[in-house]
């Protein structure tokens, strides 16, 4: 039995594929390398996976995630697995890899990611090429969820967020500058605060001040990693993520103006990664 895994920043998916049939898919937070340690990870599989599958049965692992992107990173991972998975043979893959399996297969294409994070390739069918590091929330991931929040959140605090929003989002938040600062510098996870305000943009895209901030975040993004790619009117540029699924119709509309190709949208990876592993 294979165990094919997605994992984001903010959460993971676990699927147990048994030849061409998947058993099961169960979700824990999500393991990104650059916000855990060998600790954290071990306590997160305990409390949320373990309970719910039979180790000794799985022969495979095939984890993609965020933020494993470097031999150190993949290797905390692969060795937190292999304490637990005794008889599996444990492969980790960048998130990108992942994405471009998903949405392209055996294919070609620019393979993006928006999500709480962001990310871009060029896939081959067979192997993805990087030009571009998307830098993390303090210093990219343009068009991604932390990128919105963090841009939200800006406006916020120097008082440019539009009197009706404002109103709106302190009816439901109620933070102090305190709680916000706290949260960003003190807490686990700032990058998945940030990201956590697109529950409250997403609902009023048809506010302007909320189009106009998706827009111009989307644009970034093409800016700052699709751009790079030789040739990219020309390819098909498909996305993955919570983001592009959410706010297909902003992002949609930004590709126009670019003279960008959307190829494909879709929330998560899992069903892509089911069928390539099973073929």
């Amino acid at each position: 039995m294979k165990l094919i895994v997605d994992s984001g920043s903010t959460k993971a998916s676990w699927a147990l594929l048994e030849g061409k049939e998947h058993k099961s898919i169960i979700h824990t937070a999500g393991l990104n390398p650059y916000f855990h340690t060998s600790e954290s990870i071990t306590a997160i599989l305990k409390a949320e996976l373990l309970p719910f599958i039979v180790t000794d049965h799985v022969k495979e692992i095939h984890f993609y995630g965020a933020g494993c992107s470097t031999e150190k990173n993949d290797e905390l991972i692969r060795e937190a697995l292999s304490c637990f998975f005794h008889h599996a043979g444990v492969s980790v893959y960048h998130d990108i890899l992942g994405a471009a399996r998903a949405l392209f297969g055996n294919t070609g294409g620019i393979s993006c990611i928006l999500g709480t994070g962001c990310n871009c390739c060029y896939y081959d069918g067979k192997e993805i090429y990087s030009k571009v590091d998307s830098l993390g929330y303090l210093f990219g991931d343009e068009g991604a969820g932390s990128f919105l929040g963090k841009t939200l959140m800006a406006d916020y605090l120097r008082k440019k967020l539009p009197g009706d929003l404002r109103k709106e989002f302190d009816t439901i938040y109620r933070f102090t500058l305190e709680d916000i600062l706290n949260s960003l510098y003190n807490l686990p996870y700032p990058n998945r605060f940030l990201a956590s305000f697109s529950a409250f943009l997403a609902p009023r895209q048809d506010h302007p001040y909320v189009h106009k901030l998706a827009r111009d975040s989307f644009l970034a993004f093409f800016d700052a990693q699709v751009k790079h790619y030789e040739g990219y009117r020309n390819l098909p540029v498909s996305f993955v993520g919570s983001i592009a699924h959410y706010y297909s119709k902003i992002l949609l509309e930004a590709a126009s103006e670019e003279g960008i190709r959307i190829g494909t949208i879709i929330k998560a990876p899992m069903e892509g990664l089911l069928k390539f592993h099973s073929s």
